[in-house]
């Protein structure tokens, strides 16, 4: 550190000399003013001083030169003489000058807080002067900024004003083109609709020539001939056009149904055509031929029985059922042979159908002629029907009309009226009642149908000899109504219904006959059999053999609904197929899993068409998904070779002949590559256990 730089004990050591030397001083200042009070008659301390100013330098020179002596040693004491104090440290002050210096000090403070305190109040004054011009700037912007937003609302409010003025013009102009569009679209519908009206007029026109014209003609085996040729096709043209009919009826017409009918137009006019060169042609022939004959000789038309062969795959599939397997499962043919009767005679097959009502080909022939127009008619049918079905499906409802006509007595009888009623009542109420919710439930509703077929109940059906047949007809149809009705909707309910109708059929074996006859009757496909229109069979007819209602009004049932009623009734049939016995009874199932292998076999037999494509789809398919899961089980490996075949070979020729819809080929279609894929059918939804009663 440097010399002349105290140290803090130093300073310290300074601070307290001078503190301990203030008495000194104290009493030197007395001593002093003791001293020095005769000679002065005047002011000698501050400003109003009357030292003269050379008596000051002359006092200040005298300390100033001692002041320069050597300082005397500490232990001297201390001498008041012209106001000069020493201290015991050796120093000496002037006390007058350190009374000038303390004045001047105070002066140069109370200047420097005077002069702090001017300029703080004139910053003060400045800051004031600043604040108001800042509070001036700031209203002032604040007025013009309430200006501007003022003018910015009143802006954005006209802006607003003007939008929703265009907004409403837009709207009104919108509406306008609209209303134009819908007019031009109206316009143009109707004018659509008078062209589609005109060409089914022509149309009509055109399919009432042909007929005058092949009335016209002479040989009427060469006309069925040429008729049959042509009779799909213009079946084909005639549904369209009444397809045409019923969206006119609710204008739904469209620019394809004008070309749909503009080709049906030009298609039947050929037709119409050729059927003019034709039977000129077969009239000429004809007339030349009864020139030719001698004697009036007869001509006969030698007739010729054709078969249909069944598809090689299908037989290899049939056939790889190992007769053992199909008795180790209990298959029972219950009297009916599946084995190919060509032994027996065609024409016998005809005549029961005539005496059964079935629509055939109905050609203006001569009596004489009638055996070789039943010969063409039945070769046109087998060309569509499996005669095996076609046997079961005649045999079937020669059997309702029979059973029907033996209690005709009880029905007519005005008497009877109130006990038809109550047995009406007696069996509608269990049925409708039917449920699976439990083995109670089930039982209570199976005992009570027993009882009352049995003659148990506390209304007995033997008070009339004909009161069990009609009672089991009214249960069988009723059974069949809730697969058309209830099943539709709810195809679980199938299962529990199934159950009571294979415990009453085990109990009553007619009643399972008139069972079967009525599920034929309502579902000819359950047999099954899909029967073709026949020439000259008129379309309620046909629609009527193909099951579909008529309502009073006279118009048939809408397709899909006619699907759906039929695919409930399949799925109840196919459900008694895979119910299995109650509990304690050895019998095997009296209509059981091997009638859902012929079924399915049966179905494979017969050859697509349009219009029972997708119908047939809709059939399979309700038969797989309740019957799979057993079929694969029973048979797995016949089973696995036919869902094969149905997949690769089968299912594309349906899909290659089309349908109107399609929805039922895509359905069929994803549960065969789903069930391929996995290896098995899931059991069906409802389903009950085979220990459930």
């Amino acid at each position: 550190m440097p010399h002349f730089v105290d140290t803090e004990d130093d300073i310290m050591k300074n601070i307290n000399d001078i503190t301990s030397d203030f008495t000194c001083l104290k009493m030197s200042a007395l001593k002093k003013a003791y001293f020095t009070w005769p000679n002065l008659d005047g002011v000698t301390i501050g400003p109003d001083s009357t030292v003269t100013e050379n008596e000051s330098n002359k006092a200040e020179n005298i300390e100033n030169e001692q002041n320069s002596c050597n300082i005397k040693s500490p232990q001297k004491p201390i001498h008041l003489k012209n106001n000069k104090v020493s201290m015991q440290s050796g120093i000496t002050f002037s006390v007058k000058k350190i009374l000038l210096e303390s004045e001047y000090q105070r002066k140069e403070e109370v200047r420097f807080r005077t002069f702090s305190f001017e300029r703080r109040w004139q910053h003060m004054k400045e800051n004031g002067k600043a604040i108001k011009e800042h509070m001036a700037m700031s209203q002032s912007h604040m007025a013009e900024e309430r200006e501007r937003k003022s003018k910015e609302n009143y802006a954005y409010i006209l802006a607003e004003e003007r939008i929703a003025e265009q907004e409403e013009i837009w709207k009104r102009h919108e509406r306008q083109r609209e209303m134009e569009e819908y007019r031009k679209r109206m316009k143009e519908k109707e004018e659509l609709t008078k062209l589609i009206m005109n060409l089914r007029n022509v149309f009509k026109m055109k399919y009432s020539d042909i007929i005058a014209v092949s009335d016209s003609c002479e040989d009427k085996i060469s006309m069925a001939i040429l008729i049959s040729s042509y009779s799909i096709k213009l079946e084909q043209l005639y549904h369209q056009v009444e397809i045409m009919d019923e969206k006119i009826k609710i204008g739904d017409v469209t620019s394809a149904d004008l070309s749909t009918i503009e080709k049906a137009v030009q298609q039947i006019d050929e037709m119409l055509c050729v059927f003019n060169v034709e039977i000129e042609r077969i009239n000429a022939m004809y007339r030349a031929s009864l020139a030719n004959k001698e004697n009036s000789k007869q001509f006969q038309l030698q007739p010729e029985v054709l078969e249909i062969q069944k598809p090689n795959a299908i037989q290899t599939v049939c056939e790889t059922i190992d007769s053992q397997q199909i008795s180790t499962n209990n298959v029972q043919n219950n009297g009916n042979t599946y084995e190919d009767k060509e032994h027996q005679q065609n024409v016998q097959i005809i005549e029961n159908m005539t005496s059964s009502n079935i629509p055939l080909v109905t050609l203006p022939v001569d009596p004489e002629k009638n055996h070789s127009t039943n010969i063409q008619n039945e070769n046109h049918l087998y060309e569509y029907v499996d005669k095996e079905s076609l046997q079961i499906y005649v045999n079937s409802k020669q059997f309702l009309e029979n059973y029907m006509k033996s209690y005709d007595e009880f029905v007519q009888s005005a008497s009877t009226k109130k006990f038809r009623f109550e047995y009406q009542k007696a069996i509608n109420v269990p049925i409708n009642a039917i449920s699976g919710i439990s083995k109670q439930h089930l039982c209570d509703k199976y005992e009570r149908l027993h009882k009352l077929l049995m003659g148990q109940s506390s209304l007995n059906v033997h008070q009339h000899p004909q009161g069990v047949a009609f009672c089991k007809n009214i249960l069988a149809k009723k059974i069949v109504n809730q697969g058309e009705t209830l099943v539709s909707s709810k195809p679980k309910m199938a299962f529990p219904i199934a159950a009571v109708t294979i415990a009453l059929w085990n109990d009553h074996s007619d009643f399972g006959d008139l069972l079967l006859s009525h599920f034929h009757n309502a579902c000819p496909y359950t047999v099954p059999i899909f029967l073709p229109k026949m020439v000259g069979q008129s379309y309620e007819d046909y629609y009527k053999s193909m099951g579909y209602k008529y309502g009073e009004d006279g118009t048939v049932e809408k397709h899909d609904k006619f699907l759906k009623r039929m695919s409930g009734l399949m799925r109840l049939y196919a459900s008694i197929t895979i119910t299995s016995q109650r509990k304690g009874i050895n019998k095997s199932n009296p209509h059981g899993l091997q009638n859902a292998w012929r079924w399915l076999a049966a179905v494979l037999n017969i050859e697509p068409r349009r219009e029972i494509v997708d119908l047939c789809a809709t059939l399979l398919l309700d038969m797989l998904e309740v019957a799979g899961n057993a079929l694969w089980t029973a048979y797995p490996n016949q089973f696995h070779k036919l869902l094969i075949f149905l997949s690769e070979e089968y299912y594309p020729r349906m899909q290659s002949v089309g349908s109107v819809g399609g929805g039922p080929l895509v359905r069929l279609e994803e549960f065969l590559k789903n069930s391929l894929a996995k290896g098995f059918i899931p059991q069906p939804d409802g389903q009950l256990p085979s220990n459930f009663w």
